[in-house]
């Protein structure tokens, strides 16, 4: 009579009982089951893409920039509806990241940092006809250089209005959502509907590109979404691309039509730093050469004011690279308009310990400059 024996760990040919088996074993189904996920991302990265590029090919016959680029989803994700959008790689983004550790020139004395009283990242807060209009909440995030110039607890009483360009880290601050809740309007792009709602926050309104509002206590002021090349998402692992973006890269025809839509502006906040390093940046952010190409196809603002750098380290340029090539840069296009820059380090007297400073830009005949772009000391104040 045969009897069949209870397989053990001991029959089978994989030595069990060795210290490195369990450990080599879970390694390979780690790597196995990362692999299988990178490879079902790249194809359906590549699906959308080629969706992303039909539509696009189709989009061209249109005459209106608002039909040209208007927001596009595929499936569930925003894409970008330029020809200049490129997918960064996954390869050079992780490279990128991991070169981080040289840092962008900074100082090791926070002291000198203080003296050049320049940094900002895109927080404007703007008082247009009696509304007090605060401009994407960066107040924590990431790590910044130094403080913010103003406490927000200094003015929330004041503020009327929010505007969200969209939803990473340096431009929507959850805790400041926390903070003001109803007691403001915020103006959100599509597909922040549900994560305002998620923190009890319903005094909102959530655009799409090209939608034009009239505030609701205020029908003469009128908030219009205007379309950006960059990306969203990324608050967790698994989000991306599930709302309209904010920042941009440069787009000639984009701005042109914006200008050509919208001008004479008054002034235009520009984004000028995080630009490098070109092959990774070129999409999502805009240079200071690119950011002057913008206040040109915006017809050239009466005051354009250069956003978004020196807060927070997320590029390889030198933390003061952008203000400086930017009054170069300026000079150099448009030799008859003289560049003000309060940003400047050397502008700045050791001796002057204060974090805030005002300026006021005439608009009588006797101004030489009909139209500037400049860089502003930390939290200093424009009168137009």
């Amino acid at each position: 009579m045969q009897h069949n024996k209870r397989p053990s760990l001991s029959s089978f040919p994989i030595p069990f009982d060795h210290p490195l088996t369990i450990p080599t074993l879970a390694i390979t189904v780690a790597a196995s089951a990362i692999l299988y996920h990178y490879l079902q991302w790249t194809h359906t990265t590549e699906l959308i893409e080629a969706v992303r590029k039909r539509e696009i090919k189709k989009r061209r016959v249109l005459k209106r920039p608002e039909d040209r680029y208007a927001s596009l989803k595929v499936e569930r994700y925003f894409v970008n509806p330029f020809d200049e959008w490129q997918n960064p790689s996954l390869i050079e983004t992780t490279w990128f990241w991991l070169r981080r550790w040289k840092g962008n020139g900074l100082p090791r004395s926070h002291e000198v940092i203080d003296l050049e009283r320049n940094e900002r990242q895109s927080t404007c807060l703007i008082s247009l006809h009696g509304l007090a209009i605060l401009t994407v909440n960066d107040y924590v995030g990431p790590k910044r250089l130094r403080p913010v110039p103003s406490p927000l607890k200094e003015f929330k009483d004041k503020l009327d209005i929010v505007l969200i360009s969209h939803d990473h880290f340096d431009h929507l601050d959850e805790n400041v959502v926390y903070e003001l809740g109803n007691s403001v309007t915020w103006y959100i792009p599509l597909g922040l509907r549900d994560w305002f709602l998620k923190r009890k926050v319903e005094n909102f309104v959530e655009m799409d590109w090209w939608q034009e509002i009239r505030h609701s206590t205020r029908p003469d002021i009128m908030i219009a979404c205007v379309p950006a090349m960059h990306w969203s998402g990324s608050r967790t692992p698994f989000e991306k691309n599930g709302t309209l973006c904010g920042d941009t890269g440069y787009s000639q025809d984009l701005y042109q039509a914006i200008g050509d839509l919208y001008a004479p502006f008054t002034l235009a906040a520009i984004p000028i730093g995080s630009f490098k390093p070109k092959s990774l940046m070129q999409c999502v952010h805009i240079s200071p050469e690119e950011a002057i190409q913008v206040h040109e196809d915006l017809k050239m603002p009466r005051l354009s004011v250069g956003v978004h750098w020196g807060t927070f380290m997320m590029s390889e340029e030198h933390y003061m690279e952008a203000p400086r090539s930017l009054a170069r840069l300026w000079e150099q296009r448009h030799p008859s308009l003289k560049h003000v820059s309060s940003a400047d380090p050397q502008s700045s007297s050791p001796d002057d310990s204060t974090t805030t400073s005002s300026s006021t830009l005439s608009n009588n005949s006797s101004n030489p400059s009909p139209s500037n772009f400049i860089t502003t000391a930390f939290g200093e104040t424009i009168v137009l």
